[in-house]
């Protein structure tokens, strides 16, 4: 484990934006997005993401994606 990986691991804030980042990016793949998506401030000391809101359609594509995921 690089240092860097060390410290993101006993940060649970960061570690909470890099989840975020990772869940946009895996998202936008699929061409998604969900404009509210953050890190935040962990809740007793475990990693917080918070997803919010988003359209209608967005919500129905993702909901697609996931279950075509859960076919597999």
């Amino acid at each position: 484990m690089t240092t860097n990986q060390q410290e993101l691991k006993n940060d649970p804030y960061r570690l909470a934006i890099v989840a975020a980042e990772r869940l946009r990016a895996a998202l936008a793949i699929h061409g998604l997005a969900i404009p509210s998506l953050r890190g935040s401030h962990p809740a007793r000391d475990v990693p917080f993401v918070e997803l919010g809101g988003c359209s209608a359609e967005a919500a129905e594509a993702l909901a697609s994606v996931l279950e075509k995921a859960a076919e597999r």
